[in-house]
């Protein structure tokens, strides 16, 4: 580390400690010249990368002051735009919920869209957002799990200044933190259960084309062959966001591939419940003929004709930790304190109920 950057580091820190407040002056360059034992380029490098941030602002002949981020955020816009997948059902509201009670409280207006999970759509509100003044963007990716051509919209948006920050999965191409729950460790979680209940024959229900589902086979599968366990490709079926709602559509392949399977890994409780019918429509019982674990944890886990064991997801949680990240970013004129920029990924725990049975 530079010597400049050392000084800079150490007075963020006081800055962010409440040490220095806000209209406050910070220690003059000789001061800082003796402390750091530096030459007064060193320093006045260092209080340049603070102005640069937005942390200090200087008065010719009366030295540099912490920037009072309140009367800086005088006559700014106050909407935030929250663009998730879905509004109105599954997970989604709670994670709403979430957002809006840590915003509202701030004096943010939330201006709430929805993608259906496709791209046009995403296409659409971004170049409407382009046209606004906004303090910064909330939003879940769309089919994240494939190249996408709205990533040019996404870098004018951050060009004009405006924090975006990912809810549930973000694009790889993009520097753009994420709050989301930990994906891959969900997998694992599944199989470890899976594993520990006596199955050894399983397969998997999962989405192609959200990268929520990559990364939940990924755990899932590091799972089983670390426990030694052979997995078949044949054993897996993917579907995408057409294909919700439709299984039937792919009834004849979901019964040969799930064949001589004691359980089943689904992508998400929408998905496992959908499977339910499709068994059951076929003679199947769960969990008598076929044990079925998922992710999510949400009321289709609780309130069906059996209780979905489920990988917990955090809803409310993961929408108030978003907006609190997003709010870092704002007051660090976008760019954030240190967890802000790596974004924050919720644990797992796993809400057991009566969907998978001890195989003998």
């Amino acid at each position: 580390m530079t010597k400049y950057q050392k000084v800079a580091d150490w007075l963020e820190q006081k800055i962010a400690e409440g040490v220095y407040q806000p209209g406050e002056k910070l220690p003059s360059e000789q001061s800082l010249r003796e402390q750091f034992d530096v030459s007064r380029q060193t320093v006045r490098r260092a209080l340049e990368i603070l102005e640069g941030k937005g942390l200090t602002y200087g008065r010719q002949g009366s030295g540099t002051f912490v920037m009072d981020l309140e009367a800086q955020e005088q006559g700014k816009s106050r909407r935030i735009a929250v663009v998730t997948t879905y509004v109105d059902n599954y997970i989604f509201p709670k994670i709403i919920q979430g957002i809006e009670q840590v915003l509202s409280a701030e004096g943010f207006q939330v201006q709430i869209s929805f993608t259906n999970n496709r791209i046009q759509k995403e296409e659409e509100i971004l170049e409407s957002l382009l046209e606004q003044e906004l303090r910064g963007l909330i939003i879940e990716a769309s089919k994240s799990a494939l190249p996408n051509p709205n990533l040019p919209l996404y870098q004018k948006l951050l060009e004009k200044g405006t924090p975006i920050l990912f809810v549930n999965s973000g694009y790889p191409g993009l520097d753009c933190p994420v709050a989301a729950l930990n994906d891959r460790e969900a997998g694992r979680c599944a199989a470890q259960y899976l594993l520990k209940m006596g199955h050894r024959e399983i397969g998997g229900l999962l989405k192609s084309d959200d990268g929520q589902g990559l990364r939940r086979y990924q755990g899932f599968l590091s799972e089983l062959r670390a426990a030694g366990i052979p997995t078949d490709e044949n054993r897996f079926v993917w579907y995408d966001t057409g294909d919700t709602g439709h299984f039937d559509r792919m009834e004849q392949r979901i019964l040969e591939r799930f064949s001589g399977c004691s359980a089943v890994f689904c992508y998400n409780d929408g998905a496992a419940v959908e499977l339910i019918e499709l068994l059951k429509k076929n003679g199947i019982r769960v969990p008598e003929g076929m044990s079925i674990i998922s992710v999510d944890d949400t009321d289709l886990a609780v309130y069906g004709d059996v209780g979905l064991t489920s990988v917990h997801h955090p809803k409310e949680k993961l929408g108030k930790k978003a907006a609190e990240l997003l709010l870092s970013m704002i007051r660090r004129r976008g760019r954030g304190q240190a967890e802000a920029r790596e974004g924050y990924e919720f644990d797992v725990w796993l809400a057991e109920r009566e969907s998978v049975k001890r195989c003998r």
